[in-house]
């Protein structure tokens, strides 16, 4: 599954809870790390023409184990007026949340950071010039009602003095829901993964819902580099995650570290502390 496919990978979290507390932690250490910088994905890191500083939190509840709902993770964005973006995901393992950090620079460099375990992965991407020199969390230019080919207009609303238009999209199920604000290049604020059940009415399975939204450079803490973190490959960073979560590290997690050590070689520069 390709972490960056954001819609599908929420589509099997509802089928599948118990992998998505397991392999939460392996996307949101590796998923946007291994990327290549020149590759086409663009769910995370789209290429707008203009940028707004903000930050929001979302907190993501999953329904299909209990009535009325658990929580997966809160989930908060923020970006800064020179393109810098940052996500930080609190997943909810029995016990305690678990934070990892994923920074993105303006020059392409992703860093992802595991701050409770002071470790980190830094790629700085070989093709340099291959990498966008500003890569934002806001959508890249869309339509003025922010629908794509199968979407479909449902209403206007106000989130947090933002005008968002409500978009029924395919891509979240059969029913799911998009809140987004086109001032914003179309930013999802909000969103639901649903489905019509056989007698008719709406069920929603995975819902992604705004908890708080400021406009303005974000808090200057989030971006922290880690600058005494030890720099780690991809492979030890989710290790070290897994071990600290009370996951066994299986013959699985080593293959899929294995494949990732690979991806990072080959897009990133290796740094010197990794060499020696």
């Amino acid at each position: 599954m390709n972490p960056l496919n954001r819609p599908n990978y929420l589509k099997s979290v509802s089928r599948h809870p118990l992998t998505f507390i397991i392999g939460a932690a392996a996307v949101a250490c590796l998923g946007l790390l291994v990327a290549s910088p020149a590759r086409s994905d663009s769910y995370w890191w789209p290429h707008p023409k203009a940028l707004a500083a903000f930050s929001l939190k979302i907190k993501v509840t999953e329904y299909e184990r209990r009535a009325g709902g658990e929580v997966m993770k809160v989930e908060t964005q923020a970006q800064r007026s020179d393109g810098a973006t940052v996500v930080v995901d609190a997943l909810y393992f029995p016990g305690a949340p678990r934070t990892i950090r994923m920074i993105r620079l303006p020059d392409g460099t992703r860093i992802n950071l595991v701050d409770a375990l002071s470790s980190k992965t830094t790629c700085r991407p070989k093709r340099r010039e291959a990498a966008p020199v500003r890569e934002t969390l806001l959508g890249p230019p869309k339509p003025p009602d922010c629908l794509g080919p199968l979407d479909k207009l449902l209403g206007r609303t106000t989130l947090f003095g933002q005008p968002v238009n409500i978009v029924k999209t395919w891509d979240r199920g059969s029913a799911g829901q998009r809140w987004v604000a086109p001032a914003l290049g179309c930013l999802e604020l909000q969103w639901q993964s649903a489905s019509f059940q056989p007698d008719g009415p709406r069920k929603v399975r995975l819902e992604g819902k705004l908890v708080s939204f400021t406009l303005g450079e974000p808090d200057a803490r989030l971006f922290d580099r880690g600058a005494r973190y030890d720099e780690v490959k991809p492979s030890e960073l989710l290790r070290r995650g897994m071990k600290a979560a009370g996951v066994n590290w299986g013959l699985r997690l080593a293959a899929e570290g294995v494949k990732k050590d690979q991806e990072y070689a080959a897009a990133c520069e290796t740094p010197a502390t990794l060499l020696q």
